[in-house]
Order: C-alpha cells, then sequence, then structure tokens
C-alpha cells in the first residue's frame, strides 16, 4: 500500500484489502504464536517498517510482518515479512500475485512447510477478496509439498515465458534520449488522472500521433461501447491461442466496474483503424476499434514499480501491419514516464514471431528458470482450507 503519509485518501479496494488482510490475520495469529511462537501483523507504513528504503507509492501492494512473539514485548521483534500485490485478468478479474514469502526467516522450521504454510495464508486472503488465483514465480526443484499436499500441485504453466526489459532496454527500444527532462527523478502518482495526463502526453507526441495506419487511446473509464470493445478482441485473444471461449468469465459490465476507480485495477488502450467513407462520400471516416493492450502496474519489494502487460492483440485481419509494434512502443514509452523499473509479460512458447520480436527488435529477456505457478478456482479454496492441517504437521 501507498506511505500514509502521502496517502491523502484510501481507495475503496485498497480499504477492502486492508479490512480482508485483518481479518484473516485475526483468524490465523492464536494458532500460529501457539504453535511456532510468531504473530502476523499487516504493514501500514512501507517506510516506517523498511527504514532507508526509496520512495513507496504502490496503492495496490501489501506486506506482512512476521514478528517473534517468544521475546518480550519490548524487544520484539521483526523476522521477516510476506507481500503480495493486486494484478488483473481480463478472464477472471482481480487476481492475487506473491511477491515476498518471507525467505529472511530463520527460526528452525522447515523451509517447505513455511513456504506452503505462508502460501495458504495469502490463499485464504485471496478467497476472502473473491480472487480465483493465487500467484506466484517458481522455479526447480519444486519443494516435496506440492505433490505430498492433499489438494495435488499447483498448476505450473511450463508453455509460458516471463519476459522483462528493465530501463536501459526500453530506452533503446524506444530510442529515448535519457538527457530528456521528462524522465523524472521523481516518482509519478498511480492514480487514473497521473496516468491519463502521461498517456494523452505520449500519444500527442509527434513520435505516435502521425502513425499512417492506426491510432491508440486510453480507454474511457465509463464508456459502455469502449468496454464492449475491449470484451469483443479478449474474446479475439481467447480464439487466437486456441482456448475455449466459456473460460472468460468477465464482460464489458466487469470491465466498467474494474476500471473505474482512482486506482483502477487495469488500463486498456485501444488500437483503432478508420473505417473508409463510402464510394458516395456519404459516411464520414469513423474510428473502429481492431485491437488492444490491457496493462497494469505491478510492484517488487526488491524490483520496484513495473507496468505489466496482461493482453495484447490484433484483429487478425490488421495484423502484421504495425499495429502492435505502436502499441508496443507506446506501452514501452509509458512504462518509462511512470518511472517503472522493468516492463514485463507473458508469451507462449509456440509463437516464435512474436517471440523474435521481443528477443531481438525489442531486446527483452526471458526469465530463465522461472515458470509462472498458481492455484485456481476450487482448487485455491481446498488450498486455503488446509492452513490447520499443514501448521499441525509443522
Amino acid at each position: 500500500m501507498s506511505d500514509t503519509t502521502q496517502e491523502t485518501e484510501r481507495s475503496p479496494l485498497e480499504g477492502t484489502m486492508v479490512w480482508s488482510l485483518k481479518h484473516v490475520l485475526y483468524e490465523v495469529n492464536p494458532t500460529l504464536t501457539e504453535k511456532l511462537g510468531i504473530s502476523l501483523r499487516p504493514i501500514m507504513n512501507w517506510k516506517e517498517t523498511f527504514k532507508g528504503d526509496s520512495q513507496w507509492d504502490a496503492p495496490l501492494y501489501f506486506g506482512i510482518e512476521i514478528v517473534n512473539t517468544t521475546a518480550s514485548h519490548e524487544t520484539m521483534d521483526q523476522i521477516s515479512f510476506l507481500s503480495f500485490y493486486i494484478g488483473y485478468s481480463t478472464w477472471e478479474g482481480l487476481c492475487v500475485f506473491v511477491d515476498e514469502l518471507g525467505h529472511q526467516m530463520d527460526n528452525g522450521q522447515n523451509d517447505a512447510a513455511k513456504d506452503q504454510l505462508f502460501l495458504q495464508i495469502l490463499a485464504m486472503i485471496a478467497v476472502r477478496l473473491g480472487s480465483k488465483r493465487l500467484t506466484w514465480k517458481g522455479r526447480p526443484p519444486h519443494p516435496s509439498w506440492y505433490d505430498s499436499n492433499p489438494v495435488g500441485p499447483p498448476d505450473i504453466l511450463e508453455e509460458l515465458h516471463i519476459f522483462h526489459m528493465d530501463q536501459e532496454a526500453m530506452k533503446v527500444y524506444v530510442n529515448h534520449d535519457s538527457s530528456e527532462p521528462s524522465l523524472s527523478s521523481t516518482v509519478p502518482s498511480l492514480d487514473r488522472s497521473s496516468v491519463e495526463v502521461q498517456s494523452k502526453t505520449i500519444l500527442e507526441s509527434s513520435s505516435f500521433a502521425s502513425h499512417n495506419k492506426f491510432s491508440m487511446r486510453l480507454a474511457n473509464a465509463n464508456n459502455l461501447q469502449d468496454a464492449q470493445a475491449m470484451h469483443r478482441l479478449v474474446e479475439g485473444l481467447a480464439i487466437y491461442v486456441k482456448e475455449p471461449l466459456e473460460d472468460i468469465h468477465c464482460d464489458a459490465s466487469n470491465y466498467l466496474v474494474d476500471g473505474s476507480s482512482s486506482h483502477p485495477l487495469y488500463y486498456c488502450f485501444l488500437l483503432e483503424t478508420e473505417k473508409d467513407r463510402n464510394s458516395d462520400g456519404s459516411e464520414p471516416a469513423k474510428k473502429l476499434p481492431c485491437g488492444i493492450g490491457v496493462v497494469y502496474f505491478g510492484h517488487s519489494h526488491k524490483g520496484g514499480r513495473y507496468l505489466y502487460l496482461e493482453d495484447l492483440y490484433v484483429d487478425e485481419s490488421y495484423q502484421h501491419q504495425g499495429a502492435g509494434s505502436l502499441a508496443l512502443k507506446v506501452l514501452t514509452t509509458l512504462a518509462l514516464q511512470m518511472n517503472c523499473q522493468s516492463f514485463q509479460w507473458l508469451a507462449l512458447d509456440w509463437n516464435q514471431p512474436a517471440l523474435d520480436l521481443y528477443q531481438i527488435k525489442m531486446g527483452a529477456k526471458i526469465q530463465e528458470g522461472k515458470k509462472v505457478t498458481r492455484y485456481t478456482d476450487n482448487k485455491l479454496k481446498e488450498f486455503a482450507n488446509g492452513f490447520s492441517t499443514t501448521l499441525e504437521g509443522m
């Protein structure tokens, strides 16, 4: 969450998050204290908790201190911490992503069991929020509890590569002169009005406003037609990657709600092309949505703020004409303007043209050894419900 010294008004979602977080910790703390001698408490002020850290402005990033309760009250120390952020899926809505999992903790407990226990606590929070996903980046060798866990192992998405670009790679890709004053040393706010201003400035710049075939704009937060266009294009992406449409559980009404607050869960950029006039000139040219770029801002305790590309899709009749490249350059520029430390996304391992674009033309790198790992739907609920059983076995 954002530093409370800077926070002026908590968004409705952030308030819901804090309530859910406190409610789950109230449930688990008595048994954690009795069994392990630890207690969990929400981090309300990152700057106070991690003195000397850089400026924090991450309204949808949350932390939990792990505190040693065997010491006296006066000397009660933080052992480690958990952290997670709220992301978005155009198919399933709000999602919870794990960032830190208490890996500095050293109190004699088995690391694998501890990881499972803490993930189950985060799963409880995810379920209470109505999220259908708890996701983290796993790497082999996988812990033994993946197989011994009664609900079965998490899903490991072997077919997906995790791509990222750091700031230097982003600057090279968009030919950004590092001496330009637009890249301020300050961190722009992540509220919608700030993102709208930065997006408008980028899209009206000479680099992007003069594209001869496509234009791009930030979708209006409360516009039903924009939300419907987004839904149509999300379905187009599902068809393109050969996934069933029934796997998409969001529609235009969900997109309207999730994208409309002061700190929305996502931002949708619409790619548009002009519809030709009738031969008799009776109908004026009209902008038609032909593609989307859906992004949100994530945060990592170690890596800082980043922009995450959830979906990029162009209608098949407009592919290979420059629309996708336009979107990628606009979004990379936005990441730089918002002072993101990196730009990240996923890519299917069979889409070789896309992999070549990302690696050769953009200079993006694959996070080797890391794979998207997650529990979803009913399996997520069952995993969360196993907290007590895991704790009893420790």
